[in-house]
């Protein structure tokens, strides 16, 4: 009979087991794999879903300033806007933060600043817009500042007094303003 070996060494025939430590850095490995490819597929739709909830808060911004606009406008008629302030803003241009509220100076959390604009030939800030009318029309622009300037599918976003929507990204009016 064959004595056992002294460091209990396995014979040719007999299958070798592995132990738990053995496999455990091939499986944190496999983790770091997995987690490296749902980072690179889901992290550029996650900015780009934050970049499009970004902009409808300053559409929001936009279409409520709009139609501010025309309530003053009946109280004041034949009168030009000079500021936000006069729709009820707290300051002449005013900050969107990215949790929706609007105030009239910037912060950590802004994301776009609204402001007017009167320009008489078209200019790329109010998104090739021109003011309707050389005495009450005027240009709401929404820029992106901080890091919503990166995003350039919509960019500047700009609404004029009479109700015509542009922007100034490499996207089309109707992705940008319209239900996406």
């Amino acid at each position: 009979m064959a004595q056992p070996h002294l460091f209990n060494r396995r014979s040719r025939g007999q299958p070798r087991y592995r132990s738990a430590g053995e496999s455990a850095p091939l499986t944190l490995l496999a983790l770091f794999l997995v987690a490296a490819v749902l980072t690179a597929v889901l992290l550029p739709s996650y900015r780009d879903y934050t970049f499009h909830e970004h902009s409808k808060l300053a559409r929001a911004v936009l279409i409520e300033a709009g139609q501010r606009h025309q309530d003053w406008q009946e109280a004041h008629p034949a009168k030009r806007l000079l500021s936000l302030e006069d729709l009820g803003y707290p300051a002449a241009a005013v900050y969107v933060s990215s949790d929706g509220t609007v105030d009239g100076s910037a912060s950590i959390s802004s994301i776009y600043r609204v402001s007017l604009s009167y320009p008489s030939i078209p200019t790329a800030p109010s998104c090739g817009l021109v003011a309707d009318d050389a005495q009450t029309g005027f240009i709401l622009v929404a820029q992106p500042v901080q890091t919503q300037r990166i995003e350039t599918q919509c960019a500047n976003l700009c609404l004029s007094s009479s109700g015509q929507r542009a922007i100034t990204g490499n996207s089309s009016v109707e992705k940008c303003w319209g239900r996406r």
